[in-house]
């Protein structure tokens, strides 16, 4: 076994450190009175670097299972997130399995320090969602040989052969704007967040497969994307040419959205007839908005499922990789977009 996949020990430590085993538990166990400043430095740095976390349960519990699983993930507030904890822990609870949830909120700092204090508890296995799609933290589940699937966002060959469950979010952009074509709209724009995750950057992939399918010219200045926030939402949407324009891909369902639709309200632009439009995601306000919102539903529910199936079998067979879980999205119909005959396209 590689060092990169075997869990450190103290003796790893003590050789990076260049000291005694028992030097270095002195420090670990805060017994270090006689352990000068430097040394004891010297031995924390190590103990960083090769990603070492205490095991406050273990020499009592080797070999055995504790029955529990957690789940971090990194918008607490986000309801597709939501949705999937739900049936996570519906699948794990049917199995015996108790289910921590945690939130990242975006923070590889806090994503690291929650792993750790997880590490040490000694769960049986985790399904992480990565703050800002990175791979350091995953990385360490995998040092410390943490049964482990990666949720929604792929690390695609920098953590190689990890379980994966997520969603089609090329396909989510692509639907969301062949609906709008097929409506006979072919002035639409796009609105989605300018995110370092490459999986959401899918969804304009999939905007501008449904043009070319289409034979529709893409306009740059058309497909906008900034901060995931209520005041960017706004901004983006009042540069919209609006006297063009006939529809719009509104590819984020949070407060992106809300600003988006509070601009749209305020300049009196009413949807459809002013201005349809399809919501990728489904918030609980998609349906309480007058007209509701035509929208693309992710599989939340399948995705829960799938990601605590898959965890519950790696932990139970450490060395099996499962397969890679990419699932579709469909169009749930609303009332935002209006069909259009060709004379309208010049509005």
């Amino acid at each position: 076994m590689s060092s990169r996949t075997r869990v450190p020990t103290i003796v790893d430590i003590a050789r990076q450190a260049g000291t005694s085993i028992a030097s270095v538990s002195n420090v670990l166990n805060n017994k270090d009175g006689t352990v000068g400043a430097d040394l004891r430095a010297r031995i924390l740095a190590a103990a960083s670097e090769l990603g070492y976390v205490r095991n406050a349960v273990a020499s009592g519990l080797k070999g055995k299972q504790r029955g529990l699983i957690a789940v971090l993930v990194p918008q607490f507030g986000n309801n597709f997130f939501t949705r999937i904890c739900v049936d996570v822990e519906s699948v794990a609870r049917e199995a015996g399995y108790v289910v921590i949830i945690c939130n990242s909120d975006e923070s590889l700092e806090q994503e690291r320090a929650i792993l750790e204090r997880l590490i040490a508890q000694r769960i049986d296995g985790c399904i992480l969602c990565p703050a800002l799609s990175k791979t350091e933290n995953a990385e360490l589940l995998r040092q410390h040989r943490m049964p482990m699937v990666v949720l929604e966002r792929p690390l695609g060959t920098e953590l190689p052969e990890h379980d994966f469950v997520g969603h089609d979010n090329r396909q989510a952009g692509y639907l969301a704007t062949r609906a709008l074509l097929e409506a006979g709209h072919r002035k639409v724009a796009f609105i989605g967040w300018n995110s370092p995750i490459s999986n959401i950057r899918h969804r304009a992939d999939g905007y501008l497969d449904a043009l070319r399918e289409f034979g529709v010219a893409p306009r740059p200045e058309w497909l906008l994307q900034g901060e995931l926030d209520y005041d960017e939402g706004r901004r983006m949407a009042a540069g919209l040419p609006f006297g063009e324009i006939t529809a719009l891909v509104l590819a984020n369902h949070l407060d992106l959205a809300k600003g988006v639709l509070v601009e749209l309200r305020a300049r009196d632009l009413h949807w459809p007839d002013d201005l349809s439009f399809v919501l990728i995601g489904t918030p609980e306000w998609c349906d309480l908005v007058s007209p509701p919102l035509t929208c693309i539903e992710r599989p939340e529910a399948e995705m829960g499922r799938r990601a605590a199936e898959l965890l519950l079998a790696r932990v139970a067979a450490p060395a099996q990789t499962g397969p890679r879980i990419v699932l579709p999205v469909r169009l749930r119909d609303g009332q935002s977009v209006k069909t259009i005959s060709p004379g309208d396209f010049t509005r």
